[in-house]
């Protein structure tokens, strides 16, 4: 298949090579990638460089920036983050703690004129293949955002897709009239246990509540303290994100969430409970206070961030969510070693 696709290529007059330079961007180039990401259908907050290089810092991995361009315009791009070293020895994905996903970004699509769009973005998605290949990761997973649907330039070439999904809810209105009765009955309680509300960007709290849930399941946190500290430090600096708690009368902080957000939406980035409250309530307390302040801000939807396991799912769905699907793409190559 690999064969029969080159000889393809190579007999198309449109390659990409002849149309678009691919690159991994400098430093001092970031922030063409950011402005990128935030103008592209595909791009989200997980797109952001300086997230990225705290994720790449947190995973011990290097971040790497590919950049598409047109002339001397970025017009497309991908995000990597690269582990282990040598020319056949490294891995290369898309995603990364608390990172669900990246990669490809595109031009916006032009629905009056659907065959020149998708020719740009199989073009723009080709080329960016064709040097991510040439620089010869042993695997390769390109895990996307689910504002990309179309993954066949990928699978054309001879890489192997996968289907995730994830739960978005719609804050517009009423929106938790639409909630189970089961989860309205737990807001009640709490509410009139008297729990409450508040604004609190403490990491240490946070990550000593993550990892009582971890070590119920004997395992380790799968980031420290530090992570959660300049994760919390970019959000409020940036204005994309914070952490809320909830209390009880005693002032026992019995959950916490950390909610991010970019101009498409808000997202479920990471949550935990007190194991000593955890039938409280406070967990779908806190859940719908804080979609309560996404209203706020004027954000019409909400990524809940599951979908993929059976226990969140059945979670996720006392909200009455919509199921979304996103893709993956992965690449192994293998080499003969004498």
């Amino acid at each position: 298949m690999d064969d029969e696709w080159r000889r393809d290529r190579q007999s198309n007059d449109m390659m990409s090579a002849n149309k678009f330079e691919v690159r991994v961007l400098d430093k001092n180039e970031f922030n063409l990638w950011d402005h990128l990401a935030a103008v592209s259908p595909q791009g989200t907050i997980f797109h952001n460089s300086e997230y990225l290089q705290i994720v790449a810092d947190a995973s011990s991995s290097r971040l790497r920036l590919y950049g598409c361009f047109s002339n001397d315009d970025l017009v497309g791009g991908c995000s990597l983050l690269v582990k282990g070293r040598g020319r056949h020895f490294s891995r290369a994905s898309s995603t990364g703690p608390l990172t669900p996903y990246g990669g490809f970004l595109l031009p916006s699509h032009d629905d009056m004129n659907v065959r020149r769009s998708f020719s740009i973005q199989d073009d723009i998605i080709n080329a960016l293949c064709d040097q991510i290949e040439e620089d010869r990761y042993s695997s390769v997973t390109v895990t996307n955002s689910p504002d990309l649907l179309d993954i066949r330039s990928c699978l054309w070439r001879g890489w192997k897709g996968h289907v995730a999904y994830t739960y978005y809810i719609d804050l517009e209105g009423n929106f938790d009239e639409k909630f189970s009765r089961s989860v309205r009955k737990r807001v009640r309680r709490a509410k009139g246990a008297g729990q409450y509300i508040e604004r609190l960007n403490d990491a240490t709290i946070h990550h000593d509540l993550i990892t009582q849930v971890f070590n119920r399941q004997n395992l380790s946190a799968p980031v420290g303290r530090k992570f959660f500290t300049t994760m919390l430090e970019l959000f409020e600096r940036n204005e994309c994100g914070g952490m809320w708690v909830a209390r009880d009368k005693s002032d026992n902080v019995l959950a916490s969430h950390i909610r991010i957000w970019d101009d498409k939406r808000a997202y479920a980035w990471s949550a935990a409970s007190n194991q000593e409250f955890r039938d409280s309530g406070a967990n779908q307390f806190l859940f719908v206070g804080v979609l309560e302040e996404m209203q706020k801000k004027g954000l019409n939807q909400f990524n809940m961030m599951h979908g993929n396991t059976k226990r969140l799912s059945d979670y996720a769905e006392g909200y009455n969510p919509t199921l979304v699907p996103y893709y993956s793409v992965n690449k192994i190559i293998k080499y003969l070693i004498f």
